[in-house]
């Protein structure tokens, strides 16, 4: 029997099947004969037909610099900029830098953007186009980028990429296939020991980085950094001797003494084991710092937080006062206020740097600077929900949180809730539950914003063997 008979025996006609919102929202152009200017103009055609689009999935054509540009300057202009796109895939697509450079325009400042993916196009990594993708990555919210199978742009453009990338909203980055080589490690390994470096993902299969290289990489990361979790350094002529050459720069003694012809492989064998404990680490560690963040954030909020009114009950001694005291035993429930009503609670007539103490004990995992930003934005009043959303913004309460911090915190605020609430509002590709998918979405914009996220360790401290043994 014909299938479209059935459909309409059903009751459920071609033209009316129901297609959900999401399916609806994604434009996926794979291998569809998109050319040039024409092509970039169906696409923008497409764009405009459709009142949300969130997807743009346009990989296997040839659009090339002259596609890239139309399209990009469309969706930069006032007519296309409104469309809020989450994800965009243009692989494979002969695209150079002059394409790469209209790229970097439409992501210059662009909190929409979450994941772009541009595979296998024909990027050489001129340093002015470099400088500028640069510029709008370290402006974006862009989360995953994708620059895989791109031998053209070797090591020079890492020399100029990373040294200053500071994109505290990336966390993926693909750089696999790029033709690096040895020349490399130093940039890597100076990026992801720095803060700047927030990845949780870090992709450099299929280049020439050499195992001293790679083992330099892997001690930066036991050492240094604690936000990364996935570290993938396959095929990178670990256990070829002619890649780690007489010309690298000075290994340290370490390397020297064990890299030999014919244990190369054991070696390594040993640095993969060693990777996989530190990323397992990472991992546990990350776990940890964001739940006790949680349980010192609660608690933080109901000892911390002080109205209006309850401030103006409790009496703050002056100067004189608290010079006059010291020796002396300190009441915290004087005899006068055991027959008159309960004013204060007495935790908080505690001086704020034993009250913060106090408080640590809930979070030990967490770092000074951490428990300090998670207190300042429990105790502020502006970080509050707001119980009508109609009246009163989100940009308003984000202004108003950096003149209202009363410990002195950096002014960082969003005024978000941290509760579950219904919404149909909800990324590409996040859970189908909206009100869930929520919820996960402003506890990762809060762990995020108080930067614990991730395990920090105090100023000045190196991660030891004896850490390690504690864990």
């Amino acid at each position: 029997m014909n299938p479209q008979a059935i459909n309409i025996h059903r009751g459920f006609p071609p033209s009316k099947r129901k297609v959900s919102i999401s399916v609806r929202s994604h434009i996926e152009s794979l291998d569809a004969g998109l050319t040039s200017v024409n092509g970039a103009l169906e696409v923008i055609s497409m764009i405009q037909s459709r009142h949300l689009v969130t997807k743009l999935i346009l990989g296997h054509n040839e659009l090339g610099d002259d596609g890239c540009e139309v399209l990009f300057d469309y969706l930069i202009s006032e007519a296309g900029c409104g469309h809020g796109i989450l994800e965009i895939s243009l692989n494979s697509n002969q695209i150079s830098d002059r394409g790469l450079y209209s790229i970097s325009r439409f992501l210059q400042n662009n909190t929409s953007l979450r994941k772009l993916f541009l595979q296998n196009n024909a990027f050489a990594g001129d340093p002015a186009v470099v400088a500028a993708l640069t510029v709008a990555l370290n402006s974006s919210h862009l989360d995953t980028l994708s620059l895989t199978t791109n031998p053209r742009l070797s090591d020079s453009f890492i020399a100029h990429l990373l040294p200053t990338l500071d994109a505290p909203y990336l966390r993926e980055l693909q750089l696999s296939v790029l033709g690096l080589t040895h020349t490399s490690s130093p940039y890597i390994i100076e990026y992801i020991s720095s803060p700047r470096c927030q990845l949780t993902t870090l992709k450099l299969n299929g280049n020439r980085i050499g195992l001293r290289g790679a083992r330099g990489i892997v001690r930066a990361v036991h050492r240094h950094n604690f936000t990364l979790s996935t570290l993938e350094l396959f095929a990178n002529g670990l256990v070829d001797a002619e890649v780690d050459t007489s010309s690298e720069t000075a290994a340290s003694s370490e390397d020297d003494d064990a890299i030999r012809t014919g244990a190369r492989s054991v070696l390594w064998r040993d640095g993969q084991k060693e990777l996989a404990r530190i990323l397992l680490r990472n991992k546990y560690l990350g776990t940890v710092t964001q739940r006790e963040a949680f349980v010192l954030l609660r608690y933080a909020r109901a000892l911390l937080l002080r109205s209006g009114t309850q401030g103006s009950i409790v009496e703050v001694p002056s100067t004189e006062a608290l010079l006059q005291t010291i020796g002396s035993v300190f009441d915290l429930v004087p005899s006068s206020a055991l027959l008159a009503p309960a004013r204060a609670f007495p935790f908080s007539r505690l001086p704020m740097e034993l009250q913060l103490y106090i408080l640590s004990f809930l979070a030990p995992t967490l770092s000074s600077a951490q428990r300090i930003r998670v207190c300042t934005y429990a105790a502020s009043l502006s970080t509050l929900p707001s119980l009508l959303p109609a009246l009163i913004s989100r940009q308003t309460m984000s202004r108003s949180y950096a003149s209202t911090m009363p410990l002195g915190g950096v002014g960082l605020g969003v005024g978000m809730m941290l509760r579950k609430r219904h919404s149909s509002v909800t990324y590409a590709g996040a859970s189908h539950d909206p009100a869930i998918s929520r919820r996960d979405e402003e506890r990762a914009k809060w762990l995020m914003l108080v930067r614990c996220n991730a395990f920090e360790l105090e100023d000045d401290a190196i991660w030891s063997k004896a850490d390690c043994n504690r864990m």
